[in-house]
């Protein structure tokens, strides 16, 4: 009958331990699951990627697009910008529940003695407030990632159009380099049939020969220079070598910028992607400071514990709760003055930063209206004047009244006017790409006078106080 009642007394003692292991394991399957897909042992979506294998491209703003989502170092910062994402949404939360354990290994087999085990659930809390504390410096620093992003792909608009402004410039040259070779093709005939009558000289042939040969150099180089602005392009926008980009000819695109919208460029300067950056390092030093000022107060630690060695039954059920001590203040006020100290920086830093871009736009927009200045003057005056002086030279030339070196000295200061107006107009185009970098836009329906502004961006969402700025 005693060892009856032991076997008895065992098996209820086995099913309250099973009760309360079984207990225990029941919420284990639902928080598994997540636990697995953060830490890659259940499948993640993949992420599918743009398909940047396209034929054929028209115009330089689908340069720019098709750049944005196949450039190589774009993706890399989507890609770190997603991961900040995915900690962030890890962060916040509690720690692991720890599980221990324990067993008396002489007890078992001795029938004299009950099986001795320790079975104990701990769950660490940190003091109310610092969960959230961290999930927003989490998500601050998402933020700084996303606007690293946004000026990633300012950069990129901006390399992309300085790159085809100089394919579009060395295209033109190319083709005055064609006229100009078949107006020395013209010279020449007229020049040896004078030559052949006795009214010009040997030298005048030899020069006229001369200019064509350099004109036909010039022709391989703007050739190789072609290809390689190109090739630029394709690297800057990670297209396949297959890729055509067939963009007609002379497709500078010259706009304005009217002057109450330059004031609001000015004026938006805090909306620019490099000063949305230091704001949230700033949000994010603000959380971090909070945080540290919490490590002033303890954490806590909850159990509960059931020791099957206490010969009571009521004793061996123990709930309790411990918590640390943080007696060391100079350790944690010295962590709150550098975490001050950083916030000090931020502040210098973004005030420079935008003095900095409020004078970058005033330059980049003093270059840019200066080409246009100097490219009105080229289309209106100078070019309509080199044209009819190569014409005047040429018609004199040919009725006997003027001299080949008066046709030559026409002819050079005709070539060269139309490369400084391609010239111009290259400038102007690559002075309003700085212009909208300097504005921090990469697209210009971006813009403000744009009537599309609306549409495509969506309402700001309204900023967190700041307890410590």
């Amino acid at each position: 009958m005693k060892r009856f009642g032991y076997a008895q007394e065992r098996l209820k003692r086995n099913l309250q331990v099973t009760f309360f292991l079984s207990r225990i394991s029941r919420g284990v399957p639902r928080r598994v699951v997540p636990i697995l897909v953060v830490f890659g042992l259940a499948p993640l979506t993949s992420i599918a990627q743009s398909d940047c294998e396209i034929p054929v491209i028209h115009e330089h703003e689908a340069l720019i697009r098709s750049a944005l989502d196949c450039n190589g170092a774009q993706q890399a910062l989507d890609a770190r910008w997603r991961s900040q994402q995915y900690r962030t949404e890890a962060t916040g939360r509690l720690d692991d529940p720890k599980l221990m354990l324990g067993l008396a290994p002489q007890t078992f087999g001795d029938e004299r003695l009950d099986e001795g085990y320790i079975v104990e659930l701990s769950q660490p809390l940190p003091w109310p407030g610092v969960l959230s504390l961290r999930k927003r410096a989490s998500a601050a620093l998402t933020d700084v990632w996303q606007a690293r992003l946004q000026q990633g792909h300012v950069n990129l608009a901006k390399q992309i159009r300085l790159a085809y402004a100089q394919w579009q410039y060395h295209r033109q040259l190319q083709a005055i380099n064609e006229r100009h070779q078949a107006l020395w093709q013209e010279f020449i005939a007229v020049v040896r049939a004078k030559y052949a009558s006795g009214t010009s000289t040997k030298s005048a042939v030899l020069q006229a020969t001369h200019e064509h040969h350099f004109l036909q150099q010039e022709a391989i180089e703007l050739k190789a220079m072609i290809e390689r602005d190109i090739s630029e392009l394709k690297r800057l926008g990670n297209l396949h070598t297959q890729t055509r980009i067939d963009i007609a000819n002379n497709a500078l695109p010259l706009s304005q910028l009217a002057p109450e919208y330059w004031h609001t460029l000015l004026a938006s300067l805090d909306q620019q992607p490099l000063m949305k950056g230091l704001a949230a390092e700033r949000q994010q030093k603000a959380y971090e400071l909070s945080l540290a000022e919490k490590d002033r107060y303890p954490t806590f630690n909850v159990m509960a514990r059931y020791n099957s060695l206490w010969m009571n039954d009521e004793q061996r059920w123990v709930i309790g709760v411990g918590f640390n001590l943080p007696f060391d203040l100079g350790k944690r006020q010295s962590r709150e003055d550098s975490v001050r100290a950083e916030q000090m920086a931020l502040r210098w830093q973004q005030q420079d930063l935008r003095v900095q871009l409020r004078e970058m736009l005033m330059q980049t927009h003093s270059h840019w209206q200066q080409a246009k200045d100097v490219s009105a003057l080229y289309q209106k005056d100078l070019l309509p004047l080199s044209r009819e002086n190569l014409t005047t030279a040429r018609d004199e030339y040919q009725s006997g009244s003027g001299d080949f070196l008066s046709l030559l000295t026409a002819q050079r200061q005709l070539l060269s006017t139309e490369r400084k107006a391609q010239q111009a107009l290259r400038d102007q185009f690559a002075q309003f790409a700085q212009l909208l970098a300097s504005a921090g836009i990469v697209f210009e329906h971006e813009l403000p006078d744009s009537p599309e502004r609306n549409k495509v961006n969506s309402p700001e969402e309204t900023d967190e106080g700041n307890p410590h700025d």
